[in-house]
């Protein structure tokens, strides 16, 4: 299964996630705002990590339907 991981380079520390699959290439976000502290960063490059490794085995079309539900229940 493909895994995601968060990880810290010169200039982004760990407001980075980048695909791991033991490729150089692929893909990679970055939770990046002036609006919120270096902790707040952390913590939603964590939960991007966390969101994208527990909806792995997932499809999109899945994931969608999951949150359209999700919406409705509210």
């Amino acid at each position: 299964m493909r895994r995601f991981k968060q990880y810290g380079k010169p200039g982004w520390h760990a407001y980075s996630v980048r695909y791991a699959d033991g490729r150089e290439e692929g893909v990679a976000t970055c939770a990046y705002s002036y609006g919120i502290t270096n902790e707040e960063r952390v913590d939603m490059a964590r939960r991007i990590t966390a969101a994208l490794n527990a909806t792995a085995h997932l499809t999109v079309e899945q994931i969608e339907a999951l949150a359209e539900d999700e919406e409705k229940s509210r």
